[in-house]
């Protein structure tokens, strides 16, 4: 059975880069939201094996990180990896006391991106 993950993003080309660079195993299962309130309904109805959740959304810087406490609430051992801009230090930092995993940054590396995600999946 393939391992289930959320990315959650606004941007559907950020959201179509990492489908395509997580397809390309074809060993897992992608379920998409573009915004908080839809990533918070996509996990409590897919929960899934991890979360890629950006921390930049509509609602404005926080919402990433109201989503990732939200989710938490939900299921505290839930595996969250923030997708964050060059030069967020204080933000991850926030982020990683909320319980995020770990986080990748954009632009994306696939082979960093791959190496995220088998290292809370394997």
């Amino acid at each position: 059975m393939p391992k289930k993950i959320l990315i959650a993003d606004d941007s559907l080309f950020m959201r179509r880069i990492l489908k395509d660079i997580l397809s390309a195993k074809e060993k897992y299962e992608i379920v998409e939201a573009q915004n908080g309130k839809e990533a918070e309904q996509q996990f409590k109805k897919h929960n899934p094996d991890l979360t890629l959740l950006d921390i930049i959304m509509p609602e404005g810087e926080e919402e990433g990180i109201t989503v990732l406490k939200a989710i938490k609430k939900l299921s505290s051992g839930a595996k969250v990896v923030m997708i964050t801009a060059v030069g967020q230090d204080s933000i991850i930092a926030e982020c990683k006391k909320a319980g995020a995993s770990d986080y990748i940054i954009k632009p994306f590396d696939k082979e960093k991106v791959i190496n995220a995600v088998e290292k809370y999946l394997s």
